[in-house]
């Protein structure tokens, strides 16, 4: 019988803490099938901030790395400088990447670093319980 579905690899089999209806579940399993698509597992090293994604290294099969709110660009990218072999990646929602990240990530694209940057943008600090951010419509 051939398997028509599977869970990948990249992804740790946990419950999540998000809440109800929130995409970062769907996010975290297109991150991971991406992951294990490109067959970078063992050279891929994620960076975390504060919010939602706080603790993303419970969930992701590879290394990761804890942010000041706001400050997963510049980690990613001394990461990727020190480890220029290496995949680097930073998961931030809106509230850490918009608002209080907004110069990091625009001075690391400004300088053409090598990493990739996931976004999730829920339009709301999902932390906070639902205060505003700069995306909400």
């Amino acid at each position: 019988m051939a398997v028509v579905f599977k869970a990948p690899h990249a992804l740790v089999d946990v419950p999540l803490h998000y809440c109800p209806g929130c995409t970062h579940g769907i996010s975290h399993r297109l991150v991971a099938e991406a992951i294990d698509e490109l067959g970078i597992e063992g050279k891929t090293i994620g960076v975390s901030p504060v919010g939602c994604s706080y603790n993303n290294y419970l969930y992701f099969n590879c290394d990761m790395i804890q942010a000041a709110h706001g400050r997963a660009p510049a980690v990613a990218t001394g990461v990727k400088r020190s480890l220029p072999e290496n995949v680097v990646f930073t998961y931030q929602g809106d509230g850490d990447l918009a608002a209080i990240g907004t110069a990091e990530i625009v001075h690391a694209a400004a300088r053409g670093e090598n990493i990739t940057v996931i976004f999730i943008n829920n339009t709301i600090y999902g932390m906070t319980s639902g205060q505003m951010a700069p995306t909400t419509l």
